[in-house]
């Protein structure tokens, strides 16, 4: 049996591929690239490039094809200011996208699918402190305030409906992702790993959130932990509401960061102007995700901190750089 990982060549999928691989999992991996990206080709079983989810034929024949699965990541989905600068592309990436995989995975049998949900579905009138994945499903018609936001709330509607129909759909709620990657796409979030690739640069950086905005992010190490955790999950311990959890990590401001930041480079140079979408995204979104839930059925929390994230992310630039 395999994991179908659908974005592997993404920042998340290329991680997940590796945390999957490292554990003996067999991987068809998927992604609308011509070819994977060099570093994950050799841990994958099967590839399958130039893939569009927003093809319902596309997906049909993938599920024919790899019919042995137990476990299905949909990843396809373009960020918080990808999607709106184009939000008619995003929504047929990310709902139509999804409803063309339910549907293949209804044919094909597989009931199990991962989908990794965002801090863009809370809006203005979420909770700031300890928000959940249980409020999401307690108000489903709250405005997220974005069409990031209401195309994740789509998704939620068509997983619940796959639920009703005898699937195990899980679904996480990710806060901004840092990693060391070399690329990443155009989310709100994304200023803290532009920030720290400038100051290996040795750039001046331009912060396009307020400074004092407290955000939630994770480090990828942490995700991976949490990902899977709720992936290995039996299911009578999935208690919360659709089977949604956060997966928390850490909360900082700009400012905070481009102090530690200065503890590495301490030339480090800074001024602000403002973006019009992620001063908006980065106002709207809670300052905290809540630890209880996910520790209480996963067993997992998070552990890597502000500052062993700013080494750890410096540390793969600068590596990459020698």
């Amino acid at each position: 049996m395999s994991v179908l990982v659908i974005g592997a060549g993404g920042a998340v999928g290329k991680r997940l591929v590796r945390a999957l691989a490292s554990r003996g999992e067999r991987i068809v991996a998927v992604d609308r690239a011509p070819e994977l990206p060099e570093n994950i080709k050799s841990l994958v079983t099967h590839a399958v490039t130039d893939a569009d989810v927003r093809s319902f034929n596309t997906m049909s024949r993938i599920f024919k094809r790899h019919r042995f699965v137990h476990t299905v990541w949909n990843l396809a989905a373009p960020l918080s200011v990808e999607t709106a600068l184009n939000p008619t592309l995003a929504e047929q990436v990310t709902v139509n996208g999804m409803r063309n995989v339910l549907w293949a995975m209804y044919e094909a049998r597989i009931p199990k699918i991962m989908f990794t949900d965002s801090i863009g579905s809370f809006g203005a009138t979420a909770p700031r402190e300890n928000c959940t994945a249980r409020w999401l499903t307690e108000n489903p018609l709250q405005d997220p305030g974005s069409d990031y936001g209401r195309q994740k709330r789509g998704v939620r509607r068509l997983l619940l409906e796959f639920y009703r129909n005898g699937g195990d759909p899980r679904w996480a709620v990710l806060p901004g992702v840092l990693h060391g990657e070399s690329a990443w796409g155009k989310g709100t979030t994304e200023y803290a790993l532009e920030a720290l690739l400038a100051a290996v640069k040795g750039e001046k950086f331009v912060c396009q959130v307020d400074p004092d905005v407290r955000l939630p992010m994770v480090f990828v190490d942490d995700l991976m932990r949490g990902l899977l955790a709720l992936q290995d999950a039996d299911i009578t311990r999935l208690r919360e509401p659709e089977r949604g959890y956060c997966i928390p990590g850490l909360s900082f401001t700009a400012r905070e960061l481009f102090d530690e930041i200065k503890l590495h480079y301490p030339n480090f140079e800074w001024t602000v102007e403002l973006d019009e979408n992620m001063d908006k995204f980065s106002r709207l979104w809670p300052d905290t995700l809540s630890l209880k839930e996910p520790y209480n059925d996963l067993n997992y929390e998070p552990r890597v901190g502000l500052r062993e994230m700013v080494f750890k992310v410096i540390m793969a630039h600068k590596d990459r750089m020698l």
